[in-house]
């Protein structure tokens, strides 16, 4: 990755507009029935936006809170929520279940650091032959 992809991956540095909102925060019936099977609204919405944020960053924010305030409106009437309940669903708990049960509904995969430092290896070996 270029420096610039570095500072960019994981963070939303832009607003997003209708099309990527559509793209990746769009709620189907499967999704929109697996938020609400969440405990309360703050979960429900926190929930969905943590599904919609790994579909556009390609990975999970350690804080779901830190998402456009677009995104939360978005994906808040979507659901018939207030884009308010979120506050305080980067503190709970509940979040890290909610990746877990993401990766597992919809096939993610969690990147570990040794996944990472095998491909760094990998490719200073190529690079040392090529």
């Amino acid at each position: 990755m270029s420096e610039e992809q570095r500072t960019r991956f994981g963070r939303f540095c832009e607003e997003s507009d209708e099309g990527q909102l559509a793209g990746s925060f769009l709620m189907d019936q499967s999704a929109r029935r697996r938020a609400m099977a969440a405990t309360g609204a703050r979960n429900r919405l926190g929930w969905a936006i943590q599904l919609g944020t790994v579909r556009y960053l390609g990975t999970f924010l350690d804080n779901p809170e830190q998402v456009p305030a677009v995104v939360v409106h978005y994906v808040a009437e979507q659901l018939g929520l207030q884009a308010g309940d979120l506050a305080g669903y980067g503190a709970m708990e509940h979040r890290w279940d909610h990746q877990e049960q993401i990766r597992t509904a919809y096939g993610y995969t969690k990147f570990e650091f040794d996944q990472w430092f095998r491909g760094v290896i990998e490719i200073r070996a190529k690079g040392a032959t090529g």
